[in-house]
């Protein structure tokens, strides 16, 4: 019986591939199963897992049944489900849903998501009142993509959004995952309504200019500890980052005005960091306030006050996207395009959850307005992992959008020469990991990484030099043509030769090694312990104080 399944599976397989197209190789690429494995499957040597065979199910967009050769009638339908004239496609709102875990049928599970996209579980008498040619929502497919899986598409008519509003385009199309346990993974939106949307203010572009900083990723640092710093000291760790090389300090996303640390008194000192750092390093440098609060109101006077540029027109700020909402977002990203502020959607979770997709969100951040957004890191969780976050990375950065499902990018979508969004790429970096980095986000990135600069054995500033070093050699080297991949440990090790800095920071971060949980490290080849020198004598870091705070 096995014997014949796998032959039934072999030639179900061989038809797929033969049906859209596809190498054995790019099928192994796409859905992660090794060649090897694959091709025993194709020659019917092997029954394969169930693990295998959702995988290959999703990426040649077919159900499991219909490679075992049991496919139900039912999950064979490939046509709309219903034909509606009166809705027209190319103007309409398209997403695409997925329900996992489900008992449903594809038919039922595409009727269960319209008639919540409609409002309507029961039949009312108010439906007799209804115009008739008014276009409504409506399931185009439905189909099974592995068990108790299901995608459904549909389409929205473009009279149901509002003009430029992130909470109408997610209230209409977030519609149908109401009492149904669905995630919506996907959106394309016609021309007529991307053009209401303003995009950001700078976008990386703007941002580069304003540093006027080019060729390469530019480095930010997250001031840690996360809390319990009095401003004064949290000052200083901002001038010692900045003084060392990276072009960016930025507040954590949970720090916000707390007894320990006001924002007012954090704002002046950090004024006085930024100061001292652009003096002393002849090179724009800016800090970044968290000015997330309670109301819009309360935001706009934080930024007021962070004000604190000499050296460019323009400010920067952040939010925590995330806490505040969209339309808060919406409204506070409008006033910072009227006052010149650079905009971050700084934290990680702002891409987190489980009702619309990552890459979602990242069109949806940048249509908003916010010029830096924060993403995940792709060197974690393999190569599905770095292929997610290449996809957000995409939705971000490039001017069209193209089908990518490998990528979590499900339509066509041109942005309308929309500005793009500078990628934020964090999740515990240290200069091992800047090879891999460049080579599968190239330069257009914001390396975080305050980890490995404020955790350094010698303290923040010969951390930011050593990141800096590395980024800067990794940029020069790509510039000659060099593989980073393959050559990425000769390029680090060469440049460690002129910086003492990079040796210590390469020795103490071992390969690999992620800075979230346990830090590895703290010795150097020898075995001898890494002494700390945090503060050098030379560089005092002196604050004029105000006559209350003596």
């Amino acid at each position: 019986m096995e014997d014949q399944l796998a032959k039934i599976v072999s030639k179900n397989l061989k038809e797929a591939l033969k049906k859209v197209g596809m190498t054995a190789a790019e099928l192994s690429r796409q859905s992660g199963v090794s060649m090897a494995s694959l091709s025993r499957i194709i020659s019917g040597q092997v029954n394969p897992s169930l693990s295998n065979m959702v995988r290959i199910a999703q990426v040649l967009n077919i159900g499991i049944d219909t490679l075992t050769g049991q496919e139900p009638e039912k999950t064979q339908q490939k046509k709309p489900l219903k034909k509606n004239q009166k809705l027209n496609l190319s103007e309409s709102v398209l997403a695409t849903y997925v329900l996992n875990y489900t008992e449903h049928s594809p038919s039922d599970a595409a009727k269960l998501l319209e008639n919540a996209a409609l409002g309507s579980w029961v039949d009312c008498w108010t439906e007799r009142f209804v115009d008739s040619n008014a276009p409504k929502p409506r399931a185009l497919e439905s189909r099974a993509a592995g068990n108790k899986r299901i995608i459904v598409d549909m389409a929205f008519p473009n009279e149901w959004f509002e003009e430029g509003s992130i909470a109408s385009l997610l209230s209409v199309t977030t519609a149908p995952i109401t009492s149904t346990g669905a995630k919506l993974l996907d959106l394309r939106i016609p021309n007529s309504l991307l053009r209401t949307f303003n995009g950001p203010r700078f976008g990386m572009n703007g941002v580069r200019d304003v540093l006027n900083k080019y060729g390469r990723p530019l480095l930010s640092c997250t001031i840690r500890p996360m809390a319990g710093l009095s401003p004064k000291l949290y000052g200083r760790a901002i001038f010692e980052a900045l003084r060392g090389g990276v072009d960016f300090t930025c507040d954590p996303t949970l720090l916000h005005s707390i007894p320990i640390n006001r924002w007012r008194d954090r704002c002046r000192y950090a004024n006085e960091a930024v100061k001292m750092a652009v003096s002393e390093t002849d090179e724009m440098k800016m800090h970044i306030i968290n000015a997330t609060a309670s109301t819009v109101d309360e935001m706009k006077k934080r930024a007021e006050a962070a004000k604190f540029s000499e050296y460019s027109d323009e400010n920067i700020i952040m939010v925590d996207s995330a806490a505040i909402g969209w339309t808060a977002l919406q409204s506070f990203a409008n006033w910072c395009k009227e006052n010149d502020f650079i905009l971050c959607a700084m934290g990680g979770r702002a891409l987190a959850g489980d009702v619309i997709s990552e890459q979602l969100q990242a069109k949806l951040l940048r249509l908003a307005g916010c010029d830096i957004v924060s993403t995940g890191s792709p060197l974690r969780s393999g190569v599905a992992n770095r292929r997610h976050v290449k996809g957000v990375v995409s939705c971000l950065r490039e001017d069209t959008l193209s089908l990518s499902p490998e990528h979590g990018v499900l339509f066509d979508q041109p942005m309308l020469n929309t500005p793009a969004s500078y990628p934020a790429c964090g999740g515990g970096h240290n200069p091992w990991h800047f090879p891999r980095l460049l080579d599968a986000l190239g330069d257009d990135i914001i390396i975080q990484c305050g980890g490995s600069i404020m955790g350094h054995p010698w303290g923040s500033a010969a951390g930011a030099t050593a990141n800096r070093t590395a980024v800067e050699a990794l940029a020069k080297a790509r510039g000659e043509n060099m593989n980073l991949t393959v050559d990425g440990r000769v390029i680090l090790r060469k440049a460690m030769q002129d910086c003492p800095e990079l040796r210590v920071a390469l020795d103490h971060w071992q390969e690999g090694s992620f800075l979230f949980g346990v830090v590895m490290g703290g010795e150097d080849r020898t075995g001898k312990k890494v002494e700390a020198s945090v503060i050098d004598k030379n560089k005092q870091f002196q604050i004029v104080e105000d006559k209350e705070d003596e």
